[in-house]
């Protein structure tokens, strides 16, 4: 029989998992990781208003792209202000760039679409807007790491290499042999660069070779009584799944394959802006539910008008010329205000520590 005295003398037995997560489980969950299921639900909407022939004349591109971009894009954009302008803290430190450049860029989206250059700013701003979903979702993984404090050396370069080897392989994917301008809408068509396909296939083969060196050092570390972690196994698996389905698994019209790509984004950056609303504005009622309803608001009108402006093309698209610009502003910025590095208050802020 153990005695009292060994009992006490063994050691506590280590988790099989780390499972620190940024909220709580459950909202980590359902808008960090779990949202990705929403690219399935778009991918189902666009198939079932082929079939059925829905509103909007019938057009499935139409009734998929409007719904994905009216209630959950620019919403999205639109809840990037509560971090820029409502917070006075952020605002006084960049006033320039949150008044003087964004009305720069507006302007420059007038000056360039009346060039006759629309569709290179298409390019540009589709272009920008997958790299800030992957580096979204990059920071992320870096937020599951920090606080599950997963910073060994090489477990950093696995998972870094891991994640943007397979990220870019899907995304290269679908600019190589690009024989002709993609068609947008219509007659609104855009010329995206074509990329060598040997090129997705070397990123590939890196992104293979580092999932079986992957898989082999969670093994390892659970053979060493090392927990894995789990928020980031999961963030991985969701992130790399659902890219893999959008670039690989799926052949779609333009702005289809954009609501595919970026529902899940959209989602993730509603639950972290409300989560830093929560947070930062504790003493004001209902701060979320406000701003969540203002986004909606602000989705549906701008919705209608890029959908207007698609179906009439022509002089209708500069109409939409400053909601673009205001999408290219929200990716430039957002790559400023979320340095957590530069600002130990706001990661004290939205990780406790």
């Amino acid at each position: 029989m153990t005695s009292e005295q060994d009992i006490l003398a063994t050691p506590p037995s280590t988790p099989a998992f780390s499972k620190n997560w940024i909220v709580s489980s459950k909202y980590d969950l359902f808008f960090f990781i779990g949202s990705c299921v929403f690219t399935l639900f778009f991918f189902g909407l666009f198939r079932i208003a082929h079939y059925f022939n829905f509103v909007l004349r019938g057009d499935s591109i139409l009734i998929t792209y409007f719904i994905f971009t009216a209630i959950f894009d620019h919403p999205h954009i639109f809840q990037t202000f509560s971090r820029t302008h409502l917070d006075t803290g952020e605002f006084k430190k960049r006033k320039f760039t949150h008044t003087f450049v964004l009305a720069i860029f507006i302007v420059i989206g007038f000056f360039i679409t009346y060039l006759g250059y629309d569709s290179e700013l298409i390019v540009f701003a589709s272009l920008f807007g997958s790299y800030h979903i992957i580096r979204q979702h990059y920071g992320f993984l870096r937020a599951y790491k920090g606080i599950n404090k997963d910073t060994e050396e090489i477990d950093n370069w696995l998972d870094y290499g891991l994640f943007y080897t397979g990220m870019f392989s899907c995304f290269f994917n679908d600019y190589t042999d690009i024989g002709s301008p993609i068609v947008v809408y219509k007659n609104l068509t855009a010329r995206f660069p074509s990329l060598p396909p040997d090129i997705v296939g070397i990123i590939s083969f890196c992104f293979v070779t580092l999932a079986v060196l992957f898989v082999i050092r969670q093994l390892w570390r659970l053979a060493m009584g090392k927990p894995l972690n789990l928020p980031k196994l999961l963030l991985l698996f969701a992130a790399l799944s659902t890219h893999y389905f959008v670039f690989f698994l799926t052949a779609t019209p333009f702005l289809v394959a954009e609501a595919l790509e970026t529902v899940y984004h959209d989602i993730q950056y509603h639950g972290w802006v409300m989560h830093y609303q929560k947070q930062r504005y504790p003493n004001i009622k209902k701060v979320v539910l406000k701003w969540l309803g203002v986004s909606l608001i602000y989705g549906l009108l701008v919705g209608i008008i890029e959908i207007w402006g698609l179906m009439q093309q022509g002089w209708a698209m500069y109409i939409f010329v400053p909601f673009t610009m205001i999408v290219i502003y929200h990716y430039y910025v957002d790559g400023l205000i979320w340095r957590f590095s530069k600002e130990p208050e706001l990661r004290k802020l939205m990780f406790g520590k």
